[in-house]
């Protein structure tokens, strides 16, 4: 039986998953693999918050990710 935090997060649960994989698909397409990526579900039936957590990553993958970033905010 599904708990009331469960019914009550329903949407956003699924709501994150869909910008997970809309996430994940950018950073395929600009070759940047955060290899700890996906969603907090333990924070989310604790709190009714739903987390995506970035994890960690090399610096060299989060340098690659910068640059990614700052070339999307010049256009």
């Amino acid at each position: 039986m599904s708990s009331m935090i469960d019914k009550i997060t329903a949407e956003d649960r699924r709501d994150a998953a869909d910008i997970l994989d809309d996430l994940q698909a950018v950073l395929h397409a600009a070759e940047v693999k955060l290899p700890s990526l996906g969603i907090d579900w333990q924070s989310a039936k604790a709190t009714g918050i739903i987390l995506i957590d970035l994890g960690g990553a090399r610096p060299d993958v989060i340098e690659r990710l910068v640059l990614v970033l700052r070339r999307g905010m010049r256009q």
